[in-house]
Order: structure tokens, then sequence, then C-alpha cells
């Protein structure tokens, strides 16, 4: 890829990015007589600043519960009603008043829910510099005393997006042309936040075993990636978080230019959060539309019982049809592991473990589907 091309795009999202007046920047502490508070703000009124300090430090210290006295921390937290998306950063400074001798604290920039892509992709950098000002904070600030103007400024200077464009195109020109590590933690909830249309396209492609080409922003597509990989939980997958160049993997990471190359595979376009090509599929519709209420956990172990399942049927019919005979016992003990109204997915999974014997497969699956039709093991 051009790296000449590819910052022009970079420095065009950020120049427009840079010129947003919904930029707001909030220092929030906790006040051991009333609560969570802001000490200060900018381009926030007193109400939406406070309101929004409860949610962040209260959210913030249920994520922590490490006692140890240099406790910190992120997190990206919408808020919907306001329009909203904060990065916040979290940290203590020394109160040996208190029981443990610590005050939790809060560093958290807003901007709007449209920016929640360029929000995601400045987080590395946001941690940095508010990594930089806490430290400001703790060597210079007494709780309940006002800010010398050193602080605020340090505070004020979170606002400035365009003072880390620089440091982040170096960031990404140092960056390994592919990338097949990541440290990054799926959700769902992301996954069903960016991506607005035909998520169970993709979904069913991982099933199956096609390649899903993720395209848009690095840090988001390591973590498209990442989100992707849950729907997975009976193999590990091949997985190219980045790259510039032509892979072969099972989830790859790379620029539109490139992803029109992979021209057999499932493309997740993360800017225009839709899945383009790919076959739709009922019962992963059904999956997400089942996920989409639960917590981060309560997910995991819900696709990772549901798509056991189904894989499970998926292996037995495909080893069946390997067999020279296959007697009406055999059909009855297997029915109970099946249930009809899944037997479409089943049998595309089951073709793709086993190819050669795709007709065998088509044979076999509706005998099996009349005898399974009086079990559900899927309720």
């Amino acid at each position: 890829m051009n790296s000449t091309n590819f910052f022009s795009i970079q420095q065009k999202g950020f120049k427009n990015f840079s010129n947003s007046k919904e930029i707001a920047v909030c220092f929030a502490s906790f006040d051991d007589n009333i609560g969570p508070i802001s000490v200060y703000h900018k381009n926030l009124d007193d109400k939406i600043a406070n309101e929004i300090a409860v949610k962040v430090m209260i959210g913030t210290l249920s994520l922590h519960t490490d006692s140890s006295s240099e406790m910190c921390g992120e997190s990206i937290i919408p808020f919907n009603k306001l329009n909203k998306i904060a990065f916040s950063y979290f940290f203590t400074i020394p109160a040996p008043k208190l029981r443990g001798g610590q005050r939790s604290c809060s560093l958290v920039i807003l901007m709007s829910l449209n920016e929640q892509l360029q929000m995601y992709r400045l987080a590395p950098f946001l941690s940095t510099q508010c990594k930089k000002v806490s430290g400001l904070i703790k060597a210079k600030y007494t709780f309940g005393k006002s800010l010398s103007n050193t602080l605020k400024q340090g505070i004020e200077s979170l606002l400035d997006v365009q003072t880390y464009k620089v440091e982040i195109e170096e960031f990404y020109a140092a960056r390994k042309i592919t990338i097949t590590k990541s440290n990054k933690k799926g959700s769902f909830k992301f996954l069903n936040k960016i991506i607005k249309k035909d998520l169970d396209k993709a979904i069913f492609a991982i099933l199956i075993g096609k390649t899903v080409v993720v395209t848009g922003d690095e840090v988001m597509t390591e973590l498209a990636i990442a989100s992707l990989e849950i729907f997975s939980p009976h193999k590990e997958l091949k997985k190219v978080f980045w790259t510039n160049q032509i892979v072969s993997a099972d989830l790859i990471g790379t620029p539109k230019n490139i992803a029109k190359a992979y021209e057999d595979a499932v493309i997740v376009d993360l800017e225009k959060g839709k899945v383009f090509s790919g076959e739709s599929n009922k019962f992963c519709k059904e999956l997400v539309h089942s996920l989409k209420n639960l917590d981060e956990r309560s997910i995991e172990q819900k696709v990772n019982q549901k798509i056991t399942e189904i894989v499970t049927s998926a292996s037995i019919l495909a080893e069946l049809a390997m067999r020279k005979e296959v007697s009406k016992s055999d059909i009855s003990t297997i029915a109970p592991l099946f249930n009809s109204e899944k037997m479409s997915i089943v049998i595309s999974i089951a073709k793709s473990m086993n190819p050669i014997f795709s007709k065998r497969i088509t044979v076999l699956a509706p005998i099996i589907a009349r005898e399974a039709s009086t079990y559900d093991v899927f309720a």
C-alpha cells in the first residue's frame, strides 16, 4: 500500500475531527462527603459535568478493584442521551487522611457519538496524554483547593487532538506490515454497535470456514477481529489483525483498497457499518438478536453453548456421511443430538468439514431431520 495515500487519508480524518466544536474535557474526583464531582471542566455546563463525573467514576470504580496504591486504568463509555462518547482515564492521588491513603480521580475526554471510530483510534494516545496530565495532577493538586493555571492548562491540553497527529502518524509508520498478535479483548456489544447490517453473514462465514476480511481503521479492525473470534469457540482461527499485503487467514484486517483483492471473502466494512458478500442465515440472525440485552459474560456463555451444539451435530453428520452403510439404528441413536429447525446450518457446516461427501450429507440430512423432529436440544 502506498504510505503517502495512507497518511493522506488519516490526515483528512483528523482535520475534520479537530475542527469539531463538540470536544469537551472533565477532571473528576471522589469527594468522601458527597461522592463523585467534577473538579474542573471545559465545554460542559456544571450540571452535565457532574452527571458525567458520577457515571464515569462509579463505572470505573466497578472495573478496578485492585487496592494497590498505583491503580490506573481506562475505558470508553457511551453517553447516548447526550450524544457523546467518552474516554475515561482512571487514576489515584495521595490522600493520607482517607482509608487506603488515596483518592480516586478520572480524566474524561468527550466527543460526539458520531466520532466513535476516531475515539477508538485515538484511545492509545489519549491514554498516554492522560497519564502525563495525571502525573501533573498528582504532583501539584490538593483536593478541595482551586486548581492552578498550570493544572488547568494541562487538563485543557487534552482538547487539542491535533497535537497527537504527528505521534499517531509515527506510530502507524513504525507498525509491522503484518500483525498476527493482539491483546485486544473482543466485545459483541462493540460489533453490534458498529456493524448495523448483516452481522449474521460474517458469523455464518466463520462457521463454514470462509475468509472474513475486515476493513477500516487499524485499531478498529483489531478490535473487530478479536470480537468476531467470539463466534468460533470450537476452533482456533488463523488471524491477521492488520496487513497491507495479500495473506491467507480466517480473519484478516486490511485497508479497503486491498480488501478488494479477496474476491471470495466476506467483507466487513467498519466505516459503512455493513457486511458485503456472504450468505444470510436464520440461525445466525436469531443468535445475534438473542445476545443484544445480555452482558459480555452471558454472551460468551450463550455463544459457546449454541455454536457448540450446532458444530457437534455437524461433526456427527459429516462423520456419518463417510460410512458405507447407515442403519435405522444409527439414525435413531444420533437423532436426539439434532434439531430439525436448525438442520440447514448443520448441513452447511458439515459440508464445509467434509466437502467430498457433500452429496451424501444432502441425502442423510432430511432422514435425520424427520427422526429429530420430536426432539429439541436447542431450547
